[in-house]
C-alpha cells in the first residue's frame, strides 16, 4: 500500500491555522461596519473574475498597494490589515489573536527592504515593485492561514506524477528543469495558483530560508539581485512548456482533489480504507458526487457574476458610446440594435455555460480506477501522460493560412449579417467585441469541467464543425480579455478612487461606535 498516501492522511489529523488562547486579546469589529465592508467586497469582486480561494489574497494585495511608501504607517500596517480582513469577513470576528500582527510585522519589514532597493532600478522599478507586492501579499496570507493541507497534497501529486510523466528526449531538459516545470504546473492546476501566488512559491523554492522574518543576510542578497531574480522567476512561470504541461495535468488534478476529500472526511480511518477496496470505492464515489454537485453550484455562481459584469460593462459603453453616436449621426437612438447588443451577450454566455453535461457514471469509474492505481503504485492511462515536442512542418504553414482565412470569413459573415439588419459600424464593432469576450468566457467556463472529469469527451461531427468556426472568435476573445483586464476602468475606479476613502470612512464609523459604546457604559 502507498506510504505516500498514509503520510498525506497523517497531515490531515493535525490542527492548523491560528487560534487564540483562552483569555487572550482578539480583534473585534462592529457588526454594522463589517456588513458595509462585506457588501463593498462583493461589489468589487463582481467586477473582476478571480477564483474564490484567491479573494482574500487579492484584498491583502490591494491593502499594500494603497500603503506602499507610507513609512509613517509601517509600524501599524499589520494590525490595520488584520482589522480590514475581519471587517470583510475574510477572517472570523473575535477569533484572530492580536499578537498575530507582531509576526506579520516581521514579514512586512523584510519586504520594506526590497521596496527601498527597487527605488534604484530605474525603468525596471514598476515591474519589480509589482513583483514585491505580489510576493508580500502571498506570504502574508500564508502566514495568517498556513495552507498545510494544500501543500501536502501538492507534494503528494508531485511525487506521484514525477514517474508518470514521459518527456520526449528531443526537449533535451535536465532532471532539475523537468522537476521545476512539473512543480509549477501542479501548483497552477491542482491548487489553482495564479501568477502572483506562483511568484512567491518559486521564490521560496529557490530560497527556502526566505519564509518568515528571514535573515538580514538573505534579505540583503535578494535585494542586491532583485531585477535578476524577478526575470528568472517570471521566465520559469511563463515558460510555454510549463503551461502546456499544466493543461495536460488539469484532468489528473481532479483525482488528487477527490483523494483529499476522502481523507478530509475520514482523517482517522483513511488508513483502514486503503485495505478495503470496496469501501474505498464507495468513499471515492461519494466524494466525487459531492465535488461534482459543488462544481455545478459554483458554475452557476460564476456564470451569474460574469453575466452581471458583462451587463454593467455593456450598459456603460452604450451610454457613453452608442447612444451619443446614434444621436449625432442619425438624430435618434436605434433601440432595436441597442437592445440586441445589450441582451445578446449575457444570453449567449448563459447558453454556452449552462448546457454543460458530465458523464457521471463513466467518470466515477475512471476516478475509482485511478485511485486504486495510486494506492498500489500501478500504471493507469488516466494518470500517465506523454509530453511530445512539437515539430513544425509544411502542414503547420498550411493550417495557419486556413485559420487566417477562417478568421476573416467568420468575422466577415457576422459583420455583413449585422449590417444587413441595420447595424452601423460602431454597433457592429461592439457586437463583435462582446461576442468574442463572451465566447471566450463561455468556452473557458465549459472547459472547467476538466476539474471534475478525468477523460476528454470527444466532439461529434457537428461539434467539430462548431469548434472550427468558433476558434477564431475564441482566440480573439482570449486576446481581448488580457487587454480589457489591463484597462478595466471599473477596477481602477474602485481600487484607486473609492476604496481608500471608503476604508477611512469605515474606520471612522467604527471608532465613533466604540466611542458611543464607552459613553453609554459610563452612564
Amino acid at each position: 500500500m502507498s506510504d505516500r498516501l498514509s503520510a498525506l492522511a497523517t497531515v490531515f489529523t493535525k490542527p492548523h491555522g491560528f487560534s487564540a488562547a483562552v483569555g487572550e486579546e482578539v480583534i473585534e469589529v462592529s457588526v454594522p461596519v463589517s456588513t458595509a465592508a462585506v457588501l463593498y467586497e462583493k461589489v468589487r469582486n463582481t467586477l473582476e473574475y478571480q477564483e474564490e480561494h484567491l479573494l482574500r489574497r487579492g484584498s491583502i494585495e490591494r491593502f499594500f498597494k494603497r500603503h506602499i511608501g507610507d513609512q509613517a504607517l509601517l509600524s501599524t500596517l499589520s494590525s490595520n490589515l488584520l482589522r480590514e480582513l475581519v471587517w470583510a469577513k475574510y477572517l472570523p470576528n473575535k477569533e484572530v489573536p492580536i499578537h498575530l500582527s507582531v509576526k506579520l510585522s516581521a514579514v512586512i519589514a523584510k519586504y520594506d527592504v526590497l521596496l527601498k532597493a527597487a527605488d534604484h532600478l530605474g525603468e525596471k522599478r514598476e515591474r519589480v515593485v509589482e513583483f514585491i507586492v505580489d510576493v508580500l501579499a502571498t506570504e502574508v496570507e500564508r502566514t495568517i492561514a498556513p495552507p498545510l493541507h494544500d501543500e501536502a497534497l501538492a507534494s503528494y501529486m508531485y511525487e506521484e506524477m514525477r514517474t508518470r510523466v514521459e518527456w520526449d528526449p528531443a526537449f533535451g531538459l535536465s532532471d532539475e528543469t523537468k522537476d521545476l516545470r512539473l512543480f509549477i504546473a501542479i501548483y497552477r492546476t491542482l491548487l489553482k495558483s495564479n501568477q502572483e501566488t506562483l511568484r512567491y512559491r518559486v521564490l521560496a523554492l529557490y530560497y527556502p530560508d526566505w519564509v518568515g522574518a528571514g535573515s538580514a543576510e538573505r534579505t540583503a542578497d535578494v535585494a542586491h539581485n532583485l531585477a535578476h531574480i524577478v526575470d528568472l522567476i517570471d521566465g520559469e512561470i511563463n515558460n510555454p512548456l510549463t503551461d502546456r504541461l499544466g493543461r495536460l495535468l488539469r484532468r489528473r488534478a481532479g483525482i488528487f482533489r477527490v483523494i483529499k476529500d476522502v481523507i478530509a472526511h475520514n482523517p482517522h480511518h483513511f488508513h483502514g480504507l486503503l485495505n478495503e477496496p470496496d469501501a474505498l470505492d464507495r468513499a471515492v464515489g461519494e466524494a466525487l458526487h459531492h465535488r461534482t454537485h459543488d462544481f455545478r453550484i459554483k458554475l452557476r455562481r460564476i456564470v451569474a457574476r460574469t453575466i452581471l459584469f458583462l451587463f454593467i460593462t455593456k450598459m456603460f459603453l452604450a451610454l457613453i458610446l452608442e447612444v451619443p453616436y446614434d444621436l449625432i449621426t442619425a438624430g435618434e437612438i436605434a433601440w432595436e440594435q441597442l437592445a440586441v447588443n445589450v441582451v445578446f451577450p449575457p444570453l449567449f454566455l448563459a447558453l454556452l455555460s449552462l448546457t454543460i453535461t458530465i458523464p457521471e457514471k463513466r467518470n466515477t469509474d475512471d476516478y475509482r480506477a485511478a485511485v486504486r492505481a495510486l494506492v498500489v503504485h500501478a500504471d493507469h492511462p488516466v494518470l500517465n501522460l506523454r509530453l511530445k515536442k512539437d515539430v513544425r512542418s509544411a502542414w503547420t504553414t498550411l493550417f495557419n493560412m486556413v485559420y487566417a482565412i477562417t478568421f476573416l470569413f467568420v468575422f466577415g459573415v457576422i459583420g455583413s449579417t449585422l449590417n444587413h439588419f441595420g447595424f452601423h459600424a460602431l454597433s457592429i464593432a461592439l457586437f463583435l467585441f462582446f461576442l468574442s469576450l463572451v465566447t471566450f468566457f463561455g468556452i473557458r467556463i465549459r472547459s472547467s469541467t476538466r476539474d471534475v472529469v478525468a477523460l476528454d469527451v470527444r466532439s461529434g461531427l457537428f461539434g467539430t464543425a462548431f469548434d472550427i468556426f468558433l476558434l477564431p472568435i475564441v482566440r480573439m476573445g482570449s486576446w481581448l480579455s488580457v487587454k480589457v483586464a489591463k484597462i478595466n476602468v471599473f477596477i481602477f475606479f474602485f481600487d484607486f478612487i473609492v476604496e481608500a476613502p471608503f476604508k477611512v470612512a469605515i474606520q471612522f464609523i467604527e471608532h465613533w461606535l466604540n466611542f458611543v459604546r464607552e459613553k453609554k457604559e459610563e452612564i
